[in-house]
């Protein structure tokens, strides 16, 4: 027994040293390093910015970001049991459930919103891919403008709700249930006071990231956007704002209007019946090639054209009592009718929906004068 001693002796004193060397090192490699700064490159301190966001390793910032080590504010609700002993009632609950990983918080935090900072991040790609630089493909401009549009934006966002989180089992509810949310009095204002900071500072973070392509003397060359042209982003984006603002603010302060657009849609149904009669009758005299038929389906085609020039009539109507009552600021770009359509089919004639709507006007002038806060703060950064 005893040769088998001196052995056995070697083996756990070596197994000890490995399972030290093993336990400290996984605790030093597996540490948390809270507090590390990513810093900005280079370039990012010489070309500057307005100094709302500096450019670093995150993204997204707003108050409700998920942080490591974040510390809660309010103090730990308390009771009282039998014995006198004070007992934490959060800790008493959370005993009973499985302890939640960032990653799990992070989705339970985007299924209760329908609003995600996602949507901030497209919406602001979107303003910031819009923009059109003097000089610049595909346009060629001499003065740098916005392209966004409202209908624009309909059509990015409604067909893929990139970052719009509703509850719903298909996209026609989803965007049910996204303006139900929105028309909910007091859910807009709210939204936007918290949101519009950061919607700001992420197009500005995505105006010193962008790049074009610029023409000079035949040539194309692909660069950064100077401080100046960042600026002019925002000035140019503040545009489309300011024009939808005041089309929803003539439609909410001209209840008749949605009277007529009403009007406009029962034109439109009859356009649509008198063009399948006028196709059927047309068919007919076709294959019968009779006097009665060919008659039948000359009458039906007046029947179609006056349908036609009556919704016309009333679509020219609304158009420009939309541009006489904004004195100028409906004018371009010519979406007028459409936002004002787009506007009644949502609004019909639910009174309080059209309060939302004067308050959306509100909100879209007031993100617009903040746009042109910002970009004078860049210019003085210059």
């Amino acid at each position: 027994m005893n040769k088998f001693k001196v052995p056995a002796m070697i083996f756990g004193i070596v197994f000890v040293i490995s399972a030290a060397a093993l336990f400290f090192y996984v605790k030093t490699d597996l540490s948390e390093k809270n507090g590390l700064e990513v810093a900005a490159p280079a370039w990012v301190t010489e070309n500057g910015s307005s100094g709302k966001m500096p450019v670093s390793g995150k993204v997204a910032r707003s108050g409700n970001a998920i942080t490591p080590n974040q510390k809660s504010k309010t103090k730990p609700e308390t009771t009282t049991d039998k014995n006198g002993t004070l007992q934490d009632k959060n800790n008493t609950a959370a005993a009973n459930k499985t302890a939640q990983s960032p990653v799990e918080k992070a989705v339970d935090k985007i299924k209760k919103n329908i609003i995600t900072e996602v949507f901030l991040d497209n919406l602001a790609q979107y303003i910031a891919d819009n923009y059109h630089p003097a000089g610049t493909l595909p346009y060629k401009t001499e003065q740098g403008f916005s392209s966004a549009s409202f209908k624009g934006i309909n059509m990015h966002f409604g067909l893929n709700l990139r970052g719009l989180m509703p509850n719903a089992e298909n996209l026609v509810k989803a965007r049910k249930s996204i303006w139900s949310y929105l028309f909910t009095p007091g859910n807009l204002n709210n939204r936007t006071r918290s949101e519009t900071g950061q919607l700001l500072d992420l197009i500005e973070e995505k105006g010193i990231l962008a790049e074009r392509q610029f023409v000079e003397r035949g040539n194309t060359s692909t660069h950064e956007l100077t401080r100046k042209q960042r600026a002019e982003m925002f000035l140019t984006s503040s545009i489309p704002l300011k024009h939808v603002a005041a089309v929803f603010k003539t439609v909410a302060d001209n209840p008749d209007l949605l009277q007529a657009l009403d009007s406009y849609g029962k034109a439109e149904r009859r356009v649509d019946s008198a063009n399948g009669l006028f196709q059927l009758d047309l068919d007919n005299s076709r294959k019968t090639k009779s006097e009665s038929a060919r008659n039948k389906a000359t009458h039906s085609g007046k029947i179609l054209k006056d349908a036609i020039t009556i919704r016309e009539k009333i679509k020219t109507g609304i158009t420009q009592k939309i541009k006489s009552y904004c004195a100028g600021a409906c004018d371009k770009p010519d979406d007028t009718f459409y936002i004002a359509q787009w506007v009644f089919r949502r609004v019909q004639t639910d009174e309080q929906k059209l309060k939302t709507i004067a308050s959306g006007s509100k909100i879209l002038e007031s993100i617009a004068a903040q746009m042109i806060k910002r970009a004078e703060a860049i210019e003085k950064s210059m």
